[in-house]
């Protein structure tokens, strides 16, 4: 990834995948931030999409981030243990 074109197709390619919500694609540090459903999208089909739009994806550094269920309980313990 050496220009704007290339952060350009890959959001586009990412995008594209059912189960994506969210992209951002970092030129200088050559990374890709990717919310998305992991119920409906796996890190290979990410990583596919990529492939497609004719780049090479890491996947070594994912993280994954907790679903939508686990951060409301995370934030209705974290309420409680602050009385």
């Amino acid at each position: 990834m050496i220009c704007g074109a290339c952060v350009s197709r890959i959001t586009r390619a990412l995008r594209k995948v059912d189960g994506v919500t969210k992209v951002y694609v970092d030129l200088q540090r050559g990374t890709a931030t990717v919310r998305h459903e992991p119920a409906r999208v796996s890190n290979a089909a990410l990583a596919a999409a990529v492939a497609e739009a004719g780049y090479e994806a890491d996947l070594s550094a994912a993280v994954p981030t907790p679903d939508a269920a686990t951060r409301s309980l995370l934030d209705r313990l974290l309420r409680r243990g602050s009385r």
